[in-house]
């Protein structure tokens, strides 16, 4: 990742399930396949997953702690976490003042077997809150020793922008890298949570002139571009993609899979990773079959023409 020594895989990981919708043995099982594949980056949350009801509190935190202590991992991982979330019980009230994310980033670290954390996510943004404060606290939690690095997630361009001029300004870091919604499937425009964002062309061209990294997540757009084609009704969290832009991007990536004897999803993530913008794609897989499936696409031996194609449709929104 530019501006930081951490050295990440080419895909990341997503432990949202982690303690879960995955018990801790399939947790560990998947995270023990990631290793094996040559994965390192985990992403992961304060918040995953408090709205399941009778699990664990912060078990995604809890759970890739207990495995990276029971694995002795935690040297050759890099473990990414986010803060600063509204309160599930209060959502609409921000959390982006320095007691709140100080407390965040604690309760974290323990979570996780302990300080420092690699990288650390603003998980919403607070407009209201100006820039300088914000990172101020950030700048303040790398000089504690709880956290190395910090990144924003759901922040709009104009304030990923006030950021990078504060950072030059006062001579600080700033953010290293951007967390937010990224596929070659752009989501129905009305089906995006007004506190989350989606590239599009502003943050994209953000990115292209600040050369800002991004770790898209739902960057396989929840399997769509294989699951248009099944029979019954669409689930709902792949229909918001059903769109006729996307329905022709998904007949190219089928048409080439079929070439390639891959599949389409993979060669969506493998568009996301060879793109002209710093891109590590979070995979939110379950099983680790669905976990090589997508490391397959690191694999696939692309003509030049080809691989153009594919990163051209990862900039086309």
């Amino acid at each position: 990742m530019p501006s930081t020594d951490l050295h990440l895989s080419r895909l990341c990981l997503g432990g949202n399930r982690f303690g879960s919708a995955l018990d801790e043995g399939e947790s560990f099982a998947l995270l023990d396949t990631f290793a094996e594949l040559g994965g390192n980056f985990v992403d992961t949350a304060l918040v995953y997953a408090d709205w399941v009801p009778g699990v664990e509190r912060s078990c995604s935190e809890h759970t890739l702690g207990r495995w990276l202590t029971t694995r002795d991992h935690r040297n050759e991982m890099v473990v990414a976490t986010k803060g600063g979330h509204p309160d599930l019980t209060h959502p609409a009230g921000p959390r982006l003042d320095r007691a709140s994310l100080r407390a965040d980033a604690y309760a974290s670290a323990e979570n996780l077997g302990g300080a420092p954390i690699d990288l650390y996510y603003l998980h919403r943004d607070d407009p209201s809150r100006p820039i300088e404060d914000i990172l101020d606290t950030m700048e303040t939690l790398v000089d504690e020793g709880v956290i190395r690095y910090y990144a924003a997630s759901n922040f709009s361009a104009d304030r990923l922008a006030a950021a990078a001029e504060c950072a030059n300004v006062s001579g600080v870091r700033g953010f290293v890298a951007n967390q937010l919604e990224w596929s070659l499937a752009a989501p129905k425009a009305e089906r995006v949570a007004p506190d989350l964002t989606y590239m599009d062309p502003r943050l994209l061209e953000f990115h292209r002139t600040h050369r800002l990294p991004v770790v898209p997540y739902s960057a396989q757009a929840k399997g769509y571009f294989e699951k248009i084609w099944g029979t019954g009704p669409m689930p709902e969290s792949v229909e918001r993609y059903d769109t006729p832009d996307n329905a022709h991007t998904a007949e190219i990536l089928n048409r080439l899979a079929d070439e390639y004897g891959t599949d389409a999803t993979a060669l969506a993530l493998r568009a996301m990773v060879d793109c002209e913008i710093d891109t590590v794609p979070v995979v939110g897989c379950r099983t680790g079959e669905q976990l090589r499936r997508s490391w397959a696409c690191l694999d696939v031996a692309l003509n030049p023409a080809d691989s153009e194609r594919l990163a051209s449709l990862a900039l086309s929104h």
